[in-house]
């Protein structure tokens, strides 16, 4: 994609023009050293590509004056003898950024599994907190066979109050630990799982909707895997 780059006569404003579409960016009139038609960028998924449209203009990248030079997104861009940065957000609204979303895919797997984990945990633990009753209820029905209670029903009754005391043991300590953990697992899955290129956390959405979804919802940066 090619985009010319310069400076609009009537408004004296930025003009950025792509094919037959024109925009005009910034508040600001720009120096009448920056030309009509200034630099050519041309951008593919991977290079930009710049060029000097004019003999008479002026180009710096990172302050080195250039004729024609494969440039990148995070440098410095002036134009004309006054050297008017270039500001790349005015880029962003005709070629939003791409960026590369594959680590974020680790992360959420991970989130995922981590979550798993704790939920699996915790209905593991129910499920072994239920033994209580059955024993209680293997009591109750040994006492009901016989007609006595034997020193079974004692060992078994004593076995569902030691288990119970065990379990409600363990209750009281999760019951502070698990929420700590899941409060740890949301803020590290909320500080990492942010767009590579404006740094906003993408919610919930797993990864394979980030690529269906295709782009950052804020600075509409495309998602490449």
């Amino acid at each position: 994609m090619e985009i010319l780059i310069g400076r609009d006569r009537e408004t004296g404003k930025m003009r950025l023009k792509v094919g037959g579409k024109s925009v005009l960016y910034g508040a600001k009139r720009l120096p009448e050293t920056v030309m009509e038609e200034h630099i050519k960028l041309t951008v593919d998924e991977e290079t930009i590509r710049l060029e000097n449209l004019n003999l008479n203009a002026y180009t710096y990248v990172n302050g080195q004056a250039v004729e024609k030079k494969t440039i990148t997104r995070n440098q410095l861009i002036e134009l004309g003898q006054n050297q008017y940065p270039f500001d790349w957000h005015a880029l962003d609204e005709l070629v939003p950024p791409v960026a590369d979303i594959h680590l974020l895919q680790i992360i959420w797997e991970e989130y995922e599994n981590q979550n798993i984990s704790l939920q699996i945990a915790e209905r593991r633990f129910n499920t072994l907190r239920s033994m209580t009753g059955l024993i209680t209820m293997a009591a109750i029905a040994l006492s009901i066979t016989t007609g006595e209670r034997s020193k079974w029903y004692i060992i078994l009754y004593g076995l569902a109050i030691f288990f119970s005391l065990l379990f409600f043991i363990k209750s009281f300590i999760d019951s502070s630990k698990i929420p700590q953990k899941r409060q740890e697992l949301g803020r590290n899955f909320q500080r990492n799982y942010i767009c590579p290129h404006c740094g906003h956390f993408l919610g919930n959405q797993s990864y394979d909707i980030l690529l269906q979804n295709d782009h950052c919802p804020y600075c509409k940066t495309k998602f490449i895997h």
